[in-house]
């Protein structure tokens, strides 16, 4: 069974009610994948310290990255403390140096040269949805994107961001998404999702395993075509985090929680408490929203 975020929290005592989204209508895929523009979207922080701080949570702006700026000059601004093994190597969160190499290697036909990074940690759905994800699009129609990958970080992370895949779905600009959090996508239901049974903020591979995170990102690419618009459901990548299979990265991520990242956790729970909004029970009226 993939690792269960739900489960730590409830014996944590703070169990969270999920919401449970009708699939997404999927819109065709413009050009093959060889033949595509794409553009990524992450929602780990990754920012130019120059630039203007993210927030730590409820921040519905976003950050802009030029595809060349080494990843050295980034800083993380999620404060999430499974955000350890992007600071060890920030392609597992932000994969911008494979997906260079894929482009080089022909997988696709060009990556955008300006991408997408917002801190995810965010429950103003409305507000995102109507204001934040149009504004996005029109960063990747402005470069003739053809397919958006996004990868989310932290667990609300994947609810935030299978709300940016569905809205920007909705307007007619085909994504597809990597998951580590089964329940979370199972739940939202972002189009064309890869599920990838890793630890949280390793969405795309295990840190300093350049040629892992290269086959996971091309076996999403590779995917694009077989999703039934008619039959949503997330595939399974076939890729083990530990190369003997072990998971001692379960009880690693728990112990990340219960020493200080439930603290971390609460703190933007709190936040989510006084200005968001819940998903649950409003399923149907959020994918209106989506749409508009």
């Amino acid at each position: 069974m993939p690792y269960s975020f739900a489960r730590f929290l409830a014996e944590s005592g703070r169990a969270i009610p999920m919401p449970s989204f009708d699939p997404p209508v999927l819109v065709p895929l413009r050009k093959p994948i060889a033949e595509s523009t794409i553009g990524l979207f992450v929602s780990c922080g990754a920012q130019l310290p120059s630039d203007p701080p993210l927030l730590e949570t409820e921040d519905i702006s976003f950050r802009l990255l030029p595809r060349d700026v080494p990843l050295d000059r980034f800083v993380i601004s999620h404060k999430t403390l499974i955000r350890k093994w992007a600071l060890e190597d920030l392609n597992v969160a932000y994969p911008i140096d494979r997906l260079k190499e894929l482009e080089a290697e022909g997988a696709f036909r060009r990556l955008a040269h300006t991408n997408v990074s917002m801190v995810g940690s965010i429950e103003r759905y409305t507000e995102l949805l109507q204001q934040t994800v149009p504004a996005m699009k029109a960063v990747f129609d402005a470069q003739g994107v053809d397919l958006v990958l996004l990868v989310p970080f932290c667990p609300a992370c994947h609810r935030a961001t299978g709300l940016i895949a569905r809205g920007l779905e909705a307007r007619g600009l085909p994504t597809i998404s990597l998951s580590t959090l089964w329940e979370m996508s199972a739940a939202v239901k972002p189009p064309r999702t890869c599920f990838l049974d890793f630890p949280l903020g390793c969405s795309a591979g295990a840190p300093h395993e350049p040629a892992q995170q290269r086959d996971i990102l091309r076996s999403v690419f590779e995917s694009a075509l077989a999703f039934d618009p008619d039959d949503w459901a997330m595939k399974t990548l076939p890729f083990q985090f530990s190369a003997d299979g072990n998971r001692d990265w379960e009880a690693l991520t728990d112990d990340i929680y219960r020493s200080g990242g439930l603290a971390v956790t609460d703190r933007h729970m709190a936040a989510h408490g006084r200005v968001g909004e819940s998903l649950v029970g409003n399923e149907r009226a959020f994918a209106v929203k989506c749409n508009c």
